[in-house]
């Protein structure tokens, strides 16, 4: 969580935790300490919150109701935001972690709120949260200013990858990011032992310590090979002391994870191993709506292959169960899939897709399948057709922002197509086959 801001001051209106006015009693913030609102009676509301500084817009509630097991929530926020809140019901309480919050107020709809909540009234719907039946959040992102405006594009922009402010997708992942990870099972699942590499490519270093904690959290043995774009011989030193054996490569900074994964591979890096987890700290711009799209689909990606002990069991498990499964990523970023169909997902690359499934002499029409991001795990075997590609980090251009149409982006694609059958993972529950996974293609 983000750490308090003591020098910031806001001032906002019906600023608790002092009693309310007479004539104005509908919130009181009983714990200073837990930033606490209770809400007496039903009726409309606007609540009104200012955040402390934060990466991610995103804010953790939990809201309690009378005869009901809490319910947490994940809020979007910028530096001032308000919200619509409808409930049908009395004795409401909202909790906020008081490390997270500078002020909050809460008090009755009014006549002049209604220009507010008016304002682009269908796009403002998409982001509400039902807090319990009858009891309804809406965040009012397009009053709060460029920042407001900003965090709904964002949010428009997860929500076509299936990560709507509702959506299980992210409100998962996000109870992940502030929660940590799950309980371990007792009783660990038994499973066969491979030989596993772990390739790794960080060209943002600051993204170590996500990974190290995940990484950690494997509790079986691997090789772990980090790519770099820079030499680091801080990081080098930390990496080794903590991942024995642990490889550390320099590349240029060319087709981004991609390049130095096929260098790897042309290399014979990955030769002594069954099976291959490949990662990269992908970062989507460095702030702004891009910004945290990309920070959702790292983690939530992270999560899903590396994010347990159990789950890092159960995919294992998978391989040794089905031989036909050659690759397993995150469900979450299986294209094409309902958010994304296979036209959009072609984008501008199928002609260098068709050119490559030909030099390896695989069908041109082959379905296309395949994990966004390209962040799966693999077997070995499964890669041996890229050799005959003959391709090196050479083959790549140098970094410079694009979004499509690079071989980088044909190899993504690619990379799914020439598995007899990929399946999609979740930590958040069992594998189970993706539509059109049922048999091998």
């Amino acid at each position: 969580m983000s750490p308090d801001a003591p020098h910031t001051r806001v001032a906002l209106p019906d600023f608790l935790p002092r009693e309310p006015r007479k004539g104005e009693a509908c919130g009181t913030d009983r714990n200073p300490a837990r930033s606490e609102i209770c809400l007496d009676a039903p009726g409309r509301y606007i609540l009104e919150l200012a955040p402390t500084d934060r990466r991610m817009p995103f804010l953790r509630l939990n809201v309690r109701r009378r005869r009901h097991p809490d319910r947490v929530v994940h809020v979007p926020v910028v530096s001032r935001t308000s919200f619509l809140l409808e409930s049908t019901e009395g004795g409401l309480v909202l909790q906020f972690d008081s490390r997270d919050i500078i002020a909050s107020s809460i008090r009755p709809l009014r006549i002049r709120d209604l220009g507010a909540l008016l304002r682009r009234r269908r796009r403002q719907k998409r982001f509400e949260l039902s807090l319990g039946q009858g009891i309804v959040l809406r965040p009012l992102l397009y009053s709060a200013g460029s920042e407001g405006r900003e965090l709904a594009v964002a949010l428009g922009s997860l929500a076509g990858w299936g990560f709507g402010m509702a959506s299980d997708n992210l409100q998962k992942t996000l109870s992940r990011q502030f929660d940590g990870p799950p309980a371990q099972a007792r009783e660990r699942l038994r499973t066969a032992e491979p030989k596993i590499a772990v390739a790794l490519h960080l060209h943002y270093v600051d993204l170590w310590p996500e990974f190290e904690a995940l990484l950690e959290a494997i509790d079986r043995p691997f090789h772990l090979i980090l790519t770099l774009t820079r030499p680091d011989a801080a990081l080098a030193e930390r990496v080794q002391a903590r991942f024995r054996g642990a490889e550390i490569l320099v590349y240029d900074n060319r087709g981004r994870d991609v390049g130095p994964f096929i260098q790897l591979l042309r290399d014979g890096k990955l030769d002594p191993f069954d099976l291959v987890c490949k990662l990269h700290g992908k970062k989507s711009e460095l702030s702004g709506p891009r910004m945290i799209l990309g920070e959702i689909w790292r983690q939530a990606s992270a999560f899903d292959l590396i994010g347990s002990r159990d789950g890092v069991d159960r995919i294992v498990a998978e391989f040794e169960r089905s031989q036909d499964t050659q690759m397993i990523g995150s469900r979450r970023f299986r294209l094409p899939n309902e958010w994304k169909g296979e036209e959009a997902v072609w984008g501008t690359n199928r002609p260098m897709v068709v050119n490559l499934m030909e030099t390896m002499g695989l069908a041109a029409d082959a379905p296309l399948k395949f994990f966004a991001g390209t962040m799966f795990w693999v077997r070995r075997s499964a890669l041996e057709p890229l050799k005959t590609l003959d391709l090196s980090l050479a083959s790549f251009p140098h970094e410079a922002g694009q979004q499509d149409g690079t071989l980088q982006h044909a190899l993504e694609r690619v990379l799914g197509m020439i598995c007899t059958k990929i399946s999609g993972v979740a930590w958040d529950g069992d594998m189970k086959p993706d539509p059109g996974e049922g048999k091998p293609d």
